[in-house]
């Protein structure tokens, strides 16, 4: 197998395991993630009062000049020191696709006055969603810097009643990413079984993302019946 799919699978085991893990070797797979996906740290020093982003900054800036590859398999050796026997217990889980919110209890703290439209939809508020919603439309169909529309992100979230808001205002249910995966391939990857047949019934298509994986296939055992 390629380092690159041990990676993945090493990252999505990794959120099974993330709530048994102290802040220091959250810290520790955060930065080499990033380290990993993107390369040496390529972000502004965050303000002194951002003392979560602060920490998650410093860990991945003192990995400086790693090679993806490298960071690739310290990850994997420090999810082997965790637990030694993780790729016989990944044997189980659906490994072939990663969910964007893996290691969520991560994510930098923002406040209110600072909260994107995206952001609110990440935290599941469908108060805020609808407000901002009826004031501009056109939200529903913002694609962001990594190419996911707003229902990509509420996909993965499980968050079916603002799925439900940004249908009402035309987002694409069948749009795809970068990656060629869809709103259908997010929630079936995370197991979100009510995302998943609410999506089906409103004609939600199988698409094969640009790796040939249908929702189907990356799905969790549940869910494949029902695909």
């Amino acid at each position: 197998m390629s380092l690159e799919k041990t990676f993945n699978k090493a990252a999505h085991h990794l959120q099974l395991l993330a709530s048994e893990l102290n802040s220091t070797e959250l810290l520790k797979f955060y930065a080499l993630y990033k380290q990993a996906t993107i390369g040496p740290c390529n972000i502004a020093k965050p303000n002194w009062y951002q003392m979560q982003a602060r920490q998650k900054w410093e860990a991945w800036k003192n990995l400086n000049d790693m090679s993806c590859d490298d960071a690739m398999n310290n990850y994997i050796q420090e999810l082997t020191k965790l637990n030694p026997n993780w790729e016989e217990d990944a044997k189980s889980e659906s490994n072939s696709w990663v969910a964007i919110s893996r290691l969520i209890n991560m994510e930098e703290e923002i406040s209110d006055t600072d909260k994107t439209f995206l952001d609110w939809i990440k935290e599941g508020h469908e108060q805020k969603v609808q407000e901002l919603l009826d004031k501009e439309p056109k939200l529903a169909n913002l694609i962001d810097t990594e190419g996911l529309l707003p229902i990509h992100w509420a996909a993965d979230r499980g968050h079916l009643r603002i799925i439900e808001q940004l249908v009402k205002k035309g987002t694409d249910i069948n749009s795809q990413d970068e990656d060629g995966q869809t709103p259908l391939h997010y929630a079936a990857s995370c197991g979100h079984l009510d995302v998943v047949k609410y999506l089906l019934s409103i004609g939600a298509q199988i698409i094969e993302d640009n790796n040939g994986m249908t929702p189907k296939d990356i799905a969790d055992k549940h869910l494949r019946g029902i695909l």
